[in-house]
């Protein structure tokens, strides 16, 4: 059944309201033709042109705006269309197989029950002519009756006809429009995978010339224009490592089913950045095998890339800071065993066993600092717990005091009341604190050491600092302390052993955290360390 739900379309109205109003004036004319038959009624004459004029046009208009009148419209043209056959004309006349658009009518919007009534309608006016009017043919009532039958039942069955061309083309359209809306939804989900991909995909036709892209693809190229339409090669430069141009439609060419580059580098906004490229022929569906562009991927490996070199240089600059103590080591346990094959005196084999035994605890203190280095990159300390602040800093106050005596230092404790408790990972805020307070004492020869926590921002935010009174620095050794093996050429820095890989670490861990070390210090005037935790 064809959905009733839908109001009439304007030029359907209007062309019934025009067929009404042409049918009152031939009503009007009639009188002047001497057409006024015997049963010619003012009463019926006025209800025709009151319904036609007036009461038609006001439904049929109503109709096209609200369902509501609909059916009230489409039962009064019909009831009027009736009397105005059965009062001014006859069923066997060459009017009654316009009925037919009647029927058409009220199929279009109520399918076969429309077709049905307004066909039952049809035969119950030119029914009730014959039977009250008792017109004949010469005289013979049967006759006259099945003359009227039979332009009815023609009339019925060419609307029939009409109306079955009708069904089924609108059931042909309403499965072609389920089709339709059905292909426009996978669309739409592909367009959305497609989408929230994060890297930047395009086609291209065969001659390079961009089809279709994704959200990426403009976020990649830092655009809000549309690429499509555009020649890849003109805004897309690309080289490889060696500095080559390279011709993404070169690239097409001599693809001949798919291809990945990751040796590629594009500069967009004057930014260098290394990109792996993969693409692939699109063949047809149909069975011609017919290939008409390509599908291209676009990955932005700057950061991978950037941390392979990083990974790279750390392996060399730590097998070359290793290489160092070992060599030490290696050569003061060699002049050990020699020296005391040579009976050498007591002072000198001291000297050598304490020069290797540094060496020694100076590769123990980096390979502490690589392993907290490699937790860290592995998560092995990302699990959060609920800390006692309190507690924890009392628990290193009370761990590094000794140390700090045996310096003649001051060790203090600096911690708000009433602090709240923190979810964060005790393992990577210990290991900042124990940092900072071993390089506080470690780098102060007097005075004092505080480490401290306050609530800062209405207590939102949690402040942790580490203050001495050491050596202090400069501020190009500040602008470099967090670098991998650093250490400041300051000679009182010399003095002390160290790995340069502390602060590296402590940054590392910093971010895992979600924070950042800040760093207050002058030269001869101390220094301090912090940093800030949310709540």
């Amino acid at each position: 059944m064809i959905d009733d739900t839908r109001v009439f379309s304007r030029q359907l109205a209007l062309g019934l309201i025009g067929v009404g109003l042409v049918s009152s004036l031939l009503i009007f004319l009639l009188p002047a033709n001497d057409a006024v038959r015997s049963h010619y009624s003012l009463l019926i004459v006025y209800f025709t042109y009151f319904s036609t004029i007036i009461a038609i046009p006001l439904f049929m208009l109503l109709a096209t705006k609200y369902q509501t009148f609909k059916l009230p419209a489409m039962v009064l043209y019909q009831a009027t269309m009736g009397i105005m056959l059965l009062y001014f004309t006859e069923p066997y006349s060459p009017f009654t197989p316009l009925w037919s658009l009647l029927i058409l009518f009220a199929s279009i919007y109520y399918g076969w029950a429309g077709f049905i009534l307004s066909g039952l309608a049809l035969y119950v006016v030119s029914t009730a002519y014959v039977v009250m009017f008792q017109v004949g043919v010469d005289g013979n009532l049967g006759l006259y009756a099945l003359l009227s039958a039979v332009v009815v039942t023609l009339t019925m069955f060419t609307s029939y006809i009409f109306v079955q061309i009708i069904m089924s083309n609108r059931a042909k359209n309403i499965e072609l429009d389920k089709a339709r809306k059905s292909e426009k939804l996978q669309v739409n989900r592909l367009n959305t995978l497609i989408n929230s991909i994060n890297d930047a995909v395009i086609t291209l036709n065969r001659y390079g010339r961009i089809t279709s892209q994704n959200a990426s693809a403009q976020a990649f190229f830092d655009t809000n224009q549309s690429l499509v339409g555009r020649e890849i090669d003109t805004f897309f430069e690309l080289k490889d490592t060696n500095e080559k141009d390279i011709s993404v439609h070169n690239l097409i060419n001599d693809t001949k089913a798919s291809l990945v580059r990751d040796d590629l580098m594009v500069s967009v906004n004057g930014d260098e950045r290394h990109i792996s490229m993969q693409l692939a022929r699109i063949r047809s569906t149909f069975d011609d095998d017919e290939e008409y562009g390509f599908v291209v991927i676009i990955r932005d490996i700057t950061k991978q890339k950037t941390l392979e070199q990083e990974k790279d240089e750390f392996i060399s600059v730590t097998s070359h800071e290793l290489r160092t103590p070992v060599t030490i080591a290696e050569g003061s346990l060699s002049n050990l065993l020699l020296m005391y094959e040579r009976n050498a005196n007591e002072a000198k084999l001291k000297s050598a066993a304490e020069e290797a035994y540094d060496q020694i605890i100076y590769l123990a203190k980096m390979i502490n600092d690589l392993s907290t280095l490699s937790r860290a990159e592995r998560g092995v300390g990302d699990t959060l717990e609920a800390l006692n602040i309190t507690e924890l800093l009392h628990e290193l106050y009370i761990r590094y005091t000794p140390e700090a005596k045996a310096k003649a230092l001051e060790f203090n404790l600096d911690v708000q009341t009433d602090m709240p408790m923190l979810k964060t990972s005790r393992l990577y805020l210990e290991e900042i604190l124990q940092n900072f307070i071993t390089n506080a004492i470690k780098y102060t020869k007097e005075g004092t050491v505080t480490l401290g926590a306050k609530m800062q921002d209405d207590n939102s935010v949690i402040r942790f600092t580490v203050t001495d009174t050491g050596i202090g620095m400069s501020k190009t050794d500040q602008e470099r302390i967090f670098e991998k093996f650093y250490r400041s050429e300051d000679y009182r820095t010399r003095e002390t052993s160290g790995t340069g890989l502390g602060l590296y670490v402590v940054s590392k861990l910093a971010n895992k955290l979600g924070t950042k070390i800040d760093v207050e210090s002058r030269l001869n005037h101390g220094s301090t360390f912090g940093f800030e935790l949310k709540i």
